[in-house]
């Protein structure tokens, strides 16, 4: 089975890009969500793996979604144009990669993330 990664990003294009890169990565792609309200429940209705957040999605955050995958102990990573003083409280220790992202680095940023959860 091949793992599920959940893309919360509330731009088209750049969801869209983001989806086919890890699909082509052997990845299988749950959603793109554009809100926190879609990525909410599809975490809750066919759940994930790990997950890629863009943090500002149009006017809000992903923080919830942060928040409800931290408290699933589903790894996820941060992938956005804000810098990480930017990132919502108490999670600046997560990864951040900057957008636009090359296909490579967000696929071993995200088996580094699966693999380090698999150890905790």
């Amino acid at each position: 089975m091949s793992v599920r990664v959940l893309v919360v990003e509330d731009e088209a294009i750049v969801a869209i890009d983001i989806a086919d890169q890890l699909t082509e990565a052997g990845f299988m792609v749950i959603g793109p969500a554009p809100s926190v309200a879609k990525a909410l429940k599809l975490i809750e209705d066919v759940g994930c793996d790990v997950a890629v957040l863009d943090v500002n999605l149009r006017d809000e955050t992903a923080e919830p979604v942060a928040r409800e995958l931290r408290s699933r102990r589903t790894p996820f990573l941060f992938l956005s144009a804000v810098s990480r003083d930017h990132l919502p409280a108490g999670f600046s220790d997560e990864v951040l990669l900057p957008k636009p992202a090359r296909s490579e680095v967000l696929v071993a940023a995200l088996q580094s993330s699966i693999t380090e959860s698999s150890r905790n």
